[in-house]
């Protein structure tokens, strides 16, 4: 079964390795710093945290792209592109990034003290649950922790 960000063992992991991350850190792939990197994870999971229940499904064809992304694939495929609302290359200041780490700790920690279920809708997914949007956001922090050889 695949890791979640629900589960609060990995959420304490995710903070762990998060907290490895430094201003100078080079990403092995893409073009964020660590400083645009943590702006894009925490502006993404602010987002999910306090989206409304989705009202559509999205179709057939993001419920086909959401199977294989939640049970096909094992992690983020490298050079995916997100969101236009999320790109922060070139907007965020390097001198931001103890401040950016705090907000992802802190972000982060929020998963393991929900006081309701997510249920938003995702752009690529349509419409997904709790235990999906779980995988997703694992899947979406692990990937950027790996970008940058964490």
């Amino acid at each position: 079964m695949s890791k979640s960000i629900l589960d609060p063992e990995v959420v304490e992991d995710v903070i762990a390795r998060g907290s490895r991350l430094n201003v100078a850190d080079t990403a092995n792939w893409g073009k964020m710093s660590a400083t645009e990197m943590l702006a894009h994870c925490n502006l993404a999971h602010q987002s999910i945290l306090k989206a409304p229940p989705a009202e559509k499904s999205g179709g057939w064809k993001k419920w086909i792209a959401k199977i294989i992304f939640l049970h096909v694939m094992k992690e983020f495929p490298k050079g995916a592109r997100g969101a236009e609302r999320f790109d922060m290359k070139g907007k965020v200041d390097v001198a931001l990034f103890e401040e950016e780490k705090s907000k992802f700790v802190h972000i982060i920690g929020k998963y393991s003290r929900l006081d309701h279920k997510l249920a938003g809708y995702h752009p690529r997914f349509g419409a997904l649950n709790h235990r999906e949007w779980g995988i997703f956001v694992w899947r979406h922090v692990d990937h950027h922790l790996r970008q940058f050889g964490l």
